[in-house]
């Protein structure tokens, strides 16, 4: 006896259930992605304050030092007095500039385009998940919701977290550029103290 025929309709069905789990699969994958990407720069973020704190911890010893030394003359002493009393208020205006910007990378971020559930969109958020009464409450929820509201979970969580990557990466790059000035500073900054702790 010949196999009977799919039903138009079953077959939809089936395409449409292998359809929905692409989505939610490729969702799930872009999710994961943005979580590394944000872990990795939270990491980039805590070793580079550890050369920030270098900077603050091998200035200040040495400023306390080389201040009482300092001549104000017209001369080259005077010049390179000058020179490291700038690069020092460099340093410091860069080091405070670079703590602003890393405190941006680190601090923690809340959920801005959902803050209030709504039905059958509040089953990944942390805090919408801890609104429920207790897990036999959100296990009832997780299993009566359908394949598109676990997909509008995961996607939101995408959306939020492409922000909250957005606004890290971008607090990132500013700090780059502040940091490599900080570190330009600290450089003729401790070397011109070095030199003038030489003189007599």
């Amino acid at each position: 006896m010949a196999t009977p025929p799919i039903p138009a309709t079953d077959h939809h069905t089936r395409k449409s259930i292998a359809t929905m789990e692409d989505q939610l699969n490729f969702a799930w994958r872009n999710f994961e992605d943005q979580q590394a990407i944000i872990r990795a720069a939270d990491l980039k973020a805590g070793y580079l304050v550890t050369f920030l704190l270098f900077f603050a911890a091998s200035t200040i010893p040495l400023g306390e030092v080389v201040f009482p030394k300092m001549r104000w003359t017209l001369n080259f002493a005077g010049a390179t007095c000058l020179l490291y009393l700038l690069t020092y208020s460099l340093l410091a205006l860069g080091f405070v500039r670079s703590l602003y910007l890393i405190s941006h990378v680190l601090m923690p971020r809340i959920a801005r385009h959902h803050q209030s559930p709504r039905v059958g969109s509040e089953l990944l958020y942390y805090e919408h998940v801890s609104q429920h009464k207790d897990s036999s409450h959100y296990f009832a929820a997780v299993s009566s919701s359908t394949p598109e509201q676990l997909l509008r979970n995961v996607t939101d969580q995408v959306f939020e977290l492409a922000q909250i990557c957005k606004s890290k990466i971008d607090s990132l790059r500013e700090f780059s550029i502040s940091f490599k000035w900080t570190l330009l500073a600290w450089c003729i900054s401790t070397a011109l103290g070095f030199s003038i702790l030489r003189w007599h």
